[in-house]
């Protein structure tokens, strides 16, 4: 009985031993996110689900505060990857900076706006009003986005010239920050309405203060069936150096992707409770619900996307030349 409890034991040690020297031999990787929010979820559930792991990856995120400063760091060499919106890479490329979206995460919009309840009153809108409506109410406002050079931006744009006005002309345009600060912008009336992803316009909304606006599931009536929402970004020497982490990293998003698709709310709310502690349970669900149509099963980046993402920068006033969809997306990392 002892020599078994002898063998337990030396046993255990050396899976202890064993289990330290594999955390140790982890290849370390630095990734950038823009914001805390559901529509990371294939980042969060890669790594509450070990998917990193099992490739042999421990990776590092950090989380911008907005787009901008994630794709940039990118650019400066500063990470290895960023999991953020495919605009920036549009415009980075037309600015002579080439990057690559190795994996899709989401391939649609999913961001949402909202509005102040007296904002909302003096305009005579309710959660209820059509599109067309809402649209007509922008006049004379403030937009509240995350960052220049977001995507929040970008949008803030492209849905005020669908409106028929001009941007920083006939409606006004300013940056608020993300999470904490810009549910305090909103709250505050700094702006009148303000967009980013759940669950923080939401968040605004469970305040009292705000009413749901433009819903993600909008974008298609205006003209944004699919988009390159969140997606794996790498520079091209990484890739050319590299193959084999960039495989690895694509293999982990995927998996989580294929996971998160086929995942109940609950299941994937559970998984993202420990990246999204400070969420409200409610809210942390149902963001999880809304995200899950919006993820790319296979991870594949489609010359749909490319186009869709070009046609918004476009009509934003923000695009000077479209780019080929050979020169901005590489979906041979992918899993077969």
């Amino acid at each position: 009985m002892k020599r078994l409890a002898l063998l337990a034991l030396t046993a255990a040690v050396f899976q202890l031993g064993w289990t330290a020297a594999w955390a140790q031999n982890l290849r370390k990787v630095k990734m950038t996110i823009p914001v805390v929010a559901h529509s990371m979820t294939p980042i969060y559930v890669a790594q509450g689900k070990g998917y990193f792991k099992e490739e042999g990856l421990e990776v590092d995120v950090t989380s911008t505060n907005g787009g901008g400063p994630d794709i940039r760091a990118l650019i400066a060499g500063d990470v290895d990857f960023s999991f953020t919106t495919g605009d920036n890479v549009v415009l980075a490329q037309q600015e002579g900076k080439k990057l690559l979206m190795v994996a899709s995460g989401l391939n649609k919009i999913f961001i949402n706006w909202a509005m102040h309840k007296e904002s909302a009153k003096a305009k005579g809108i309710t959660e209820s009003s059509s599109l067309n409506d809402k649209l007509k109410a922008l006049k004379g406002l403030t937009i509240g986005f995350t960052n220049p050079g977001a995507l929040t931006a970008h949008l803030a744009g492209f849905v005020t010239r669908k409106a028929g006005y001009t941007p920083q002309q006939d409606v006004n345009m300013i940056a608020i920050g993300s999470g904490p600060t810009w549910v305090a912008a909103l709250e505050n009336r700094k702006v009148d309405v303000a967009l980013t992803a759940p669950p923080v316009p939401e968040t605004a909304v469970s305040r009292g203060f705000a009413i749901p606006f433009l819903s993600y599931t909008q974008y298609s009536e205006l003209g944004a069936p699919e988009f390159l929402m969140e997606n794996l970004i790498v520079r091209p020497d990484t890739a050319a150096k590299d193959p084999e982490l960039v495989r690895k990293m694509t293999r982990a998003v995927v998996k989580a992707n294929k996971w998160a698709a086929q995942a109940t709310p609950e299941q994937l709310a559970e998984t993202l409770k420990p990246f999204m502690a400070q969420i409200d349970p409610a809210l942390l669900l149902s963001g999880a619900k809304a995200v899950i149509p919006t993820i790319s099963p296979d991870g594949r980046t489609s010359e749909r996307s490319v186009q869709v993402t070009q046609d918004i920068l476009e009509q934003a006033g923000i695009l000077k030349k479209r780019m080929p969809y050979s020169e901005l997306v590489a979906n041979e990392f992918l899993p077969k």
